[in-house]
């Protein structure tokens, strides 16, 4: 219960920080400049040589290409629906099809499954969703905004992704067997622990209102599969269909539910596909996403 309080209690931290202006304007990518190049990697290097690699490891990580691909089907035929046009579409998918799997996703799974669901949720994070981003996602980004896509840019995009360089680190003290010594686990682990307190208030200091009039359909629809269908629809993949109820899959449907991804609406910014509505969807998405999030974890609960 005091780790659920602590979400709250930080995000409304990074709201007064920014209302009263205690911090400098950029004090948000300061701080997740100090999560992506140092504690995110720690994380990885401290957690990943701990997973033991099991069939079932590969449900989370196909989790989130699940998200992404339904997102541009659902999206897809919502632009048909509704006219939108090509910023509005790409918007949607990049923000819907993207989980927030490790700033928001690691504080709620260390509230909700503690350590061992954290290190299923790095897993998840690093070969899941920053895969999807720097692939499925700078081609979509490029496709809506009519900008030409570099292979080359985006193999060079995920190798010298910090986090992601983490992550290899720990796959290969994994594969040859080395183990953290009692001076590493401390070094790692404390590098590692501004994530939760960090993460939150960065975020609470971005949420931004916007013009939520203006985009109040398109948020809506975009939030409703990102909070409610696209969990939906891993639910009964692996709960209904494969029978499935282990801590793996918990934690995978859990990640499912998560509200849109912050560097998936920064960099449909950065390809000018609907800034407002990007940020409305990250913005308004992370508040409500507590009412979804305490319902699904409900759900599995009582299963």
């Amino acid at each position: 219960m005091s780790k659920i309080l602590l979400i709250f209690l930080c995000l409304l931290i990074g709201i007064l920080f920014n209302r009263f202006k205690i911090l400098e304007e950029n004090a948000p990518t300061i701080l997740n400049k100090i999560l992506i190049n140092i504690s995110l990697p720690a994380l990885a290097i401290l957690y990943i040589p701990k997973v033991e690699i099991k069939p079932d490891i590969f449900f989370p990580v196909s989790v989130m290409w699940i998200v992404f691909l339904g997102s541009v089907f659902f999206i897809l035929l919502m632009k048909k629906i509704f006219n939108w046009d090509k910023n509005i579409t790409g918007s949607l998918i990049m923000t819907s099809g993207l989980c927030n799997s490790a700033f928001i996703g690691f504080p709620v799974l260390l509230a909700f499954f503690g350590e061992e669901g954290l290190k299923i949720g790095i897993v998840i994070d690093q070969s899941g969703s920053f895969v999807v981003l720097s692939t499925a996602g700078i081609i979509t980004a490029s496709i809506f905004s009519k900008s030409r896509f570099s292979v080359k840019e985006i193999i060079k995009s995920i190798i010298v992704y910090p986090p992601f360089i983490g992550f290899l680190i720990g796959i290969c003290i994994k594969l040859f067997n080395i183990n953290h010594s009692e001076l590493t686990e401390e070094i790692f682990s404390i590098l590692g622990s501004p994530v939760f307190v960090l993460a939150l208030i960065s975020v609470g200091m971005q949420l931004r209102i916007g013009s939520l009039k203006k985009y109040y359909k398109e948020l809506s629809i975009g939030l409703l599969y990102k909070l409610l269908i696209a969990p939906s629809i891993v639910f009964i993949l692996y709960f209904v269909v494969f029978k499935q109820n282990t801590l793996t899959v918990e934690v995978s449907l859990i990640e499912s539910a998560m509200p849109p991804m912050v560097m998936g609406a920064i960099m449909a910014a950065s390809y000018n596909l609907n800034p407002k509505l990007s940020n409305l969807m990250v913005g308004v998405g992370i508040p409500v996403s507590a009412v979804t999030l305490a319902f699904w974890y409900y759900i599995i609960k009582v299963l």
